[in-house]
């Protein structure tokens, strides 16, 4: 008896540590994912570059830029212009098309960049992509555009969310700002 309650008593105290092993060691590994696709999936997404869990926040989110992606790479960005009176405008702030390549784990992709003013910016961005303990997919955007200014080229983490399917439906067919 004495040597089956030393036995479990071992056990108990190894059992902390392999939980905080498999957690540390989990981790890594969740970080460290082989990608076989581009997780940016084809529908609504927008990136901000703080996390945002919360319902309400990504439809806000969303409501001032989504991303349309298509199955193919292809994608139309549009953004929120509030004109006169209140109105609201959606207008094409960006297009282009992303290929995922499995080996590198990058997603590159061209495109043009088209501002309000009517003038337009061309050029690539790589994503790569992790995944934190809490399974938040980052992406770490490394932009090339032709430009004057290589402080818009600098590096930056964006956390995509999925904009929900009504909600851009809801977005889209707003002419003013809920209130």
């Amino acid at each position: 008896m004495k040597a089956i309650l030393g036995a479990m008593m071992r056990l108990f105290r190894a059992l902390p540590i392999a939980a905080l092993a498999a957690g540390v060691f989990g981790t890594a590994a969740l970080a460290e994912t082989q990608l076989t696709e581009s997780p940016i999936t084809p529908g609504f997404w927008s990136f901000p570059t703080k996390k945002i869990a919360a319902a309400p926040d990504i439809v806000a989110l969303c409501r001032n830029h989504f991303e349309i992606r298509f199955a193919d790479g292809h994608f139309i960005g549009l953004r929120l212009q509030r004109r006169d009176v209140g109105l609201v405008q959606r207008e094409v702030e960006k297009v282009g098309r992303c290929t995922f390549n499995r080996e590198t784990q990058i997603d590159s992709c061209d495109m043009k960049l088209i501002h309000s003013d009517g003038s337009i910016l061309a050029g690539t961005a790589q994503a790569k992509y992790s995944f934190d303990s809490q399974k938040v997919l980052k992406m770490v955007v490394t932009p090339k555009m032709i430009t004057d200014s290589p402080v818009d080229n600098a590096p930056y983490d964006a956390f995509p969310v999925r904009c929900p399917d009504d909600a851009v439906w809801t977005i889209l067919n707003e002419s003013s700002l809920p209130k």
